[in-house]
């Protein structure tokens, strides 16, 4: 687009983070944007490039620390591992996950407003259609990440507790803006599914290639991701498999000529080639937030590291009987580079000069969504039905295992076993262990961190909702915090 540097320059300089503005935002002054063109640089300058929600992963039970490597975790990422009250530094006052979705919101909200007064020639619809299809997406994505960080989880007794502040406009927003307001968790909610429901409609039969955007596809699975924590199980599977039917799973035996090429299994994965530039990468359908390729636990001696449990599960039927087991283990067979490697690591991303962003949605999600929502509903064979096409894509192929409902004693087992299988493929994807273990009835964690020292989360801790920031709290000083 011939105005994308100079627009998104314009309103990135507009909107700029500041602790005394109205949710961390400044608006946008006197120079705007005024074509539909414009307006689709800014929406695309408001998609989250920073990582919002890859930190959650120390929140949960699939992270440790290597006390035997050369590193040891930052202060900032101490505060997560050991579940401090406050994720942010002391004497901080902005935080910076809730001031870039708040800032997405914001972009989208501008878009928005814009596309209403705007007077469309029957050229125009299409392009005005995609862009307030990407608007309402953009928004009801940073709003169900605010309200699963920063909210308790959605249940009919919780529906009147405090949510977030959720302005569905930029017109009122001023440098003075204070005494903001937690909307009710249900209003959240709903605003989330009306914009999704509304998305859906506005692109549908546009064609949407680029994976950094939303399209029709990417929100028929996020309509499945927010229908399975609102426990909307049959809604779920109908979404879910909307995305089933258009998306098959990836062939991964391209690794075996790795493994033959390479020397030593070790370099099957290696510097330039992690598990996403394998035929995985079929799969991806969205990618979202900072550099992937340079998150905690990739490719490196740092202390912060995936949980054997996470090894361990690729290993259920036998070793190298999983290629996912090249996602998490070292094959480090050096005695002094393996203490300091540790028994895992972390390879989704290669350390590479090609920038790889998280993943936000792959396909295998809706696959997972499905069975569990099946397995939810009683529908047993329906769901380990589901799981088998995971599997017979994850494992080499003289190892697949058939799973059938007369190996499990009841339901509560087939629904363990399609938790478990969820916990393994979406390790580290998209927040959603954190979220996970929010609707799992928030469980006792424990991390062992200096000195041996055991940090506790308990079940049904505060801690599982992120305090509201510090920079809020000076804004709208009448706002409910979060119980601590």
């Amino acid at each position: 687009m011939k105005y994308l540097f100079q627009s998104i320059i314009i309103l990135c300089c507009s909107l700029t983070l500041s602790c005394s503005n109205f949710l961390d935002i400044k608006p946008v002054h006197s120079m705007m944007p005024k074509s539909l063109d414009d307006f689709e640089s800014v929406l695309l300058g408001g998609y989250p490039r920073t990582d919002f929600f890859f930190r959650t992963e120390m929140l949960t039970d699939n992270v440790y620390v290597n006390f035997n490597s050369d590193s040891q975790p930052s202060q900032d990422n101490e505060r997560w591992f050991t579940f401090s009250s406050s994720l942010v530094a002391p004497g901080t006052l902005t935080d910076p996950i809730w001031g870039r979705l708040y800032k997405s919101i914001f972009y989208a909200n501008s878009v928005l407003d814009f596309l209403k007064t705007y007077k469309t020639t029957p050229e125009q619809q299409q392009q005005y259609e995609q862009i307030r299809g990407e608007a309402l997406a953009l928004r009801a994505y940073c709003y169900f990440y605010l309200i699963n960080f920063y909210a308790d989880v959605y249940s009919e007794e919780n529906l009147n507790l405090p949510g977030v502040p959720m302005p569905l406009t930029a017109e009122d927003i001023n440098e003075n803006a204070n005494n903001n307001v937690r909307e009710p968790i249900g209003l959240v909610w709903q605003q989330i599914l009306r914009d999704v429901e509304e998305s859906s409609t506005l692109l549908s039969n546009k064609r949407i290639a680029d994976r950094y955007r939303f399209s029709y596809q990417i929100l028929q699975l996020f309509r499945a991701r927010i229908d399975l924590m609102m426990g909307e199980y049959e809604s779920a599977s109908v979404f879910a498999n909307r995305v089933i039917e258009n998306y098959p799973l990836a062939d991964l035996s391209e690794l075996e000529e790795r493994m033959q090429k390479n020397e030593g299994i070790k370099a099957t994965l290696a510097y330039n080639f992690g598990f996403v530039d394998t035929q995985l990468n079929r799969e991806l359908m969205f990618f979202t937030g900072g550099k992937g390729n340079s998150n905690l636990f990739s490719y490196t001696t740092g202390a912060m590291k995936p949980v054997e449990d996470l090894l361990a599960l690729t290993k259920r039927y036998g070793e190298l009987t999983d290629y996912r087991q090249f996602v998490y283990d070292s094959f480090e067979d050096n005695p002094v580079e393996s203490l300091k490697t540790g028994k895992t690591v972390y390879k989704m991303y290669a350390n590479q000069d090609l920038l790889w962003y998280f993943v936000g949605f792959k396909a295998s999600e809706a696959y997972l969504i499905y069975a569990e929502a099946q397995a939810r509903l009683g529908n047993g064979e329906n769901a380990l039905a589901t799981i088998n096409k995971i599997l017979a894509s994850r494992m080499r192929k003289e190892h697949v295992v058939q799973l059938k409902a007369t190996d499990f004693k009841n339901d509560t087992e087939i629904l363990n076993q399609v938790l478990e299988e969820r916990r393994l493929e979406l390790a580290f994807d998209a927040g959603l262990r954190f979220m996970d273990l929010r609707r799992f009835g928030k469980p006792k964690i424990e991390h062992i961190y200096k000195d041996a020292q055991i940090f506790t989360l308990e079940q049904g801790d505060p801690r599982y909702l992120m305090q509201i920031p510090p920079s809020e709290i000076e804004n709208s000083p009448d706002m409910p915090l979060n119980p601590r």
